[in-house]
Formats: structure tokens, sequence, C-alpha cells
């Protein structure tokens, strides 16, 4: 390709083309469930510099255009929208929205610092009683990512600006409750390994949008906020809890919506929206009337932790992660991908949203229809340092659960692919295929949700 006597005027134009590009380039975010990006921009999967770089070759010589094409970007996405560059501010809700009985501004405001410290520490000991399993999995998988590249989140110069309930809806027999959090920081991300990831944020303002859970007609006299004590026993928490958060005195699951608010989602502002989902679609209901608690919301978190534990599977954990909740298809073809790919970890890995978007019955079966959204950036370190991902990649997934309609779940909530939906018990550190106190099947769409379907689209 050749281009003509480059001008002072082309060079203006290049500049402005490139700044631009820096400005709508996807960054994701550093901090606890940051994802999505300072400017947002959809990828489908690969890197787009060279398109754009091809882009600049051409308006070199046509400096004209190029500054046209970026006065009527500009217009449309900034000026017309009446949205400034890199403003935050949050949808007004259409009315003031109350308060959920026994949710108030002072256990959002907790539970939104003592994550932030809690993930720059890389530990959620203290804030697992009052996480979603779905929502655990979210921060321990990024935790490994960041040991393996040697990095470290640190927040600081925290403060809350605002706090607003968005929307509060019934589902199921739960209720789910939006909350726009408002709140300026000072943002640092390191690695000691490989420095060229490090990035500083002073004074980030943002507005997130965290999302909780719980049960309808349950007590609001518990709060798992600000004591340390089980919800249904009294006795301390005396076990670091994990993956389970379940009390050793009296074996009761303290994140339970059934005892408080739990937290079950986080979604960036650049990737929130009012909820159409299927939680007043009547079939469905009617379909699922058996189990007590189904509920769209228990579905989107427990996508989300089976999304995040195959992450990890694709990158640094076991296989036997996935065997719990995945059919011996779905994990061959899990394997041969790893397999075949060079090995890497992600450098950030956040879902923006989750999203159950259809549903089939065949005969017994109900086959759930899930959207994933993720933001990743992969490297390999197999040696030396290698990007595989030139910038952040913006991709979707769709994940399919299947389960037989009649399955009768009045008895409670279990903790997904960690204990039998049969008796209860808790799997013990195997692969093997059957409970080993009921001998009940562990993959089993006739007593639990079966990951059936997994793909990038």
């Amino acid at each position: 390709m050749r281009f003509g006597r480059i001008t002072p005027l082309n060079k203006l134009a290049a500049l402005l083309l490139v700044c631009y590009y820096t400005l709508i380039t996807t960054h994701a975010f550093a901090r606890m469930g940051g994802a999505g990006g300072h400017g947002g921009g959809y990828s489908g999967g690969g890197g787009s510099g060279s398109g754009i770089a091809l882009l600049i070759y051409f308006l070199l010589e046509h400096p004209f255009l190029a500054l046209i094409l970026i006065a009527v970007i500009v217009y449309f996405k900034y000026i017309k929208k009446g949205t400034a560059t890199g403003s935050n501010t949050p949808p007004a809700p259409s009315q003031a929205v109350q308060f959920p009985q026994g949710l108030d501004a002072n256990k959002i405001a907790t539970s939104f610092l003592a994550i932030q410290d809690a993930w720059q520490r890389k530990d959620p000991a203290k804030v697992r009683k009052w996480l979603s399993d779905g929502m655990y999995q979210r921060i321990t998988v990024q935790f490994k990512m960041m040991d393996a590249l040697g990095q470290k989140n640190t927040l600081s110069n925290i403060r809350i600006t605002n706090i607003a309930v968005v929307s509060t809806i019934t589902d199921g027999q739960y209720q789910v409750a939006d909350v726009a959090i408002s709140f300026t920081m000072d943002d640092s991300f390191t690695s000691n390994k490989y420095p060229q990831f490090n990035e500083s944020y002073p004074s980030d303002s943002d507005t997130e949008y965290w999302t909780f859970i719980k049960r309808t007609g349950s007590s609001n006299e518990k709060n798992l906020y600000d004591n340390d004590n089980c919800p249904n026993c009294g006795a301390p928490f005396e076990v670091k809890m994990g993956e389970i958060s379940r009390c050793a005195n009296c074996n009761t699951l303290t994140n339970s919506a059934a005892y408080d608010w739990v937290l079950s989602e986080i979604t960036q502002n650049n990737d929130f929206s009012r909820r159409v989902a299927l939680t007043a679609d009547s079939e469905l209901k009617l379909t699922l009337q058996k189990d007590a608690f189904f509920a769209v919301q228990r579905m989107e978190d427990i996508a989300s932790n089976i999304f995040m534990q195959l992450m990890d599977v694709l990158t640094v954990g076991s296989e036997k992660r996935i065997t719990r909740f995945a059919g011996h298809e779905i994990v061959s073809a899990v394997a041969l991908q790893k397999q075949k790919a060079k090995p890497f970890v992600y450098d950030r890995l956040y879902i923006n949203n989750v999203t159950l978007s259809n549903y089939a019955i065949e005969g017994d079966l109900v086959k759930l229809y899930l959207n994933v959204k993720v933001t990743y950036r992969r490297v390999a370190i197999d040696g030396q340092l290698q990007i595989i991902d030139n910038d952040f990649v913006t991709r979707l997934c769709s994940m399919e659960l299947s389960r037989n309609k009649s399955v009768n779940n009045k008895s409670g909530e279990t903790v997904y692919s960690y204990e039998c939906s049969s008796c209860g018990a808790p799997y013990t550190d195997t692969t093997e295929d059957n409970c080993s106190y009921c001998d009940a099947p562990v993959v089993d769409v006739s007593m639990n949700w079966v990951l059936t379907g997994f793909a990038w689209k």
C-alpha cells in the first residue's frame, strides 16, 4: 500500500484518531467486580488493532474525512446523548424506590467497604457469610489468575457518595433488589512479576449496581452484616469459610437467602439495564412449580458459578471441578479444548452480566438457555510472558442447563455442585460419579441442574 506525502494536517488527523481510539478502547477496571471498561466497546473475540491501523493509514491521505468522521462520532456518542466523555452517571430511576424490608443503606455500605477490603487482601473469609456461591466464584477464580501473574489491587481513599435502590422485584419465592452505589477511590493495580500490567486510577469515580436476594416471608431479625455468629444457632464462626459457608456447630448454610439479604451480582454502569428477564413468565413458573427454590436470579447465579469454574479448569484448575455439574461429554470437550490451547491465564476475568434468555420444554426435561457476557485478556506464561489478546476482549458465551421439571424440591437450598441434591451430604474431594453417602448419581437431570451445553458465540 502506498501513501502520499504526510502534511501537518494529515498528522493532526492521525493524532486525533489515535487519541479517540484510545478513549473508546475497552479497559477492564482493576477494582473488585470491575468489567466493561472506561468507555466500553464490543469485540467479537479478537483484537481490532489491524483494522484501526488500516483506517488510520487510509485517512492519512484524506485528513478532512478524518476530521468529519471524528466530529460525527463525537456528536452522536456524547453531545446528542447529553453525556460528557467519561461520565459514569447512572440512569435515573423513573420514581423513588424504597429499601425493601431488612435491607438498608448501612448494610449496603458495610458490604461495599468490606468486599473492597477482602478483594485487595485476596481473602473473602469475612464476607463469605453473605456472598452467593456464584459471587464467591467470581472473586476467587480471579484471585488464582492474579496470583499466577503476581498481581495485587490496592484500593484506598474509598468514599461512598450515594446509595439508591433502583428496582425491586419478586422472583419466585425470592425478593431481588438492585442497588446503585456511587463512589470514588484510588485504584492501583500492580504486578511484581510483570510490571507492564501496572495501572493506576487516582480519584476513580463510578457507579456500580449490586444485586441482593432474599427469601420472601423469611425473618428480618437476622443480620449477617454486623456480627460473626451463625444466624441459625448463634454460635460464633470459628472455622474459616471458603467455597461452602457452613456453620461448624449446626451445619447451617450461613449465606442462605432465608436469613438475610445475600449479594448475588455486581454489574458495571455500562452493562446495567432494567430487568426484562423471564421472572414473570407464567409457563415457566407453572412448569417448575414443584421447585420452591426456583428463581431466575438463582439460575443466573448458578450459571456464574459454573462459568467461573469452567474458566478455572481451562487455565490452572483441575477437571474434577466440573465433573460435579457436567456430563462426560462436556467434561471431555473442555479437556480437549485445554489440551489444544497453549497454557494461559487471564489478566482480568470479569463477568459483565448473566441473562436467562430463553427456555424449552421437551417432555419432562426443561432446558434453560443463558448468555454470559465476559471481559478478559489472555496471557501465556510458559517461560516468557506472551500477551495473547492485544486488548481486553468482550465475548458472549451460551450455556444450557437441563433438569426434569418433576423435581420436587421443597426441603431446602443446597450448595450447587458441592452437596448431594438427594441426601444433602457434602461431596468429598474425589471425581466419583456417585455420592459416597447415599450412592445417588452426582450428575443427574432427575435431581439437579446439569450443564448440557457450552459454547462461545
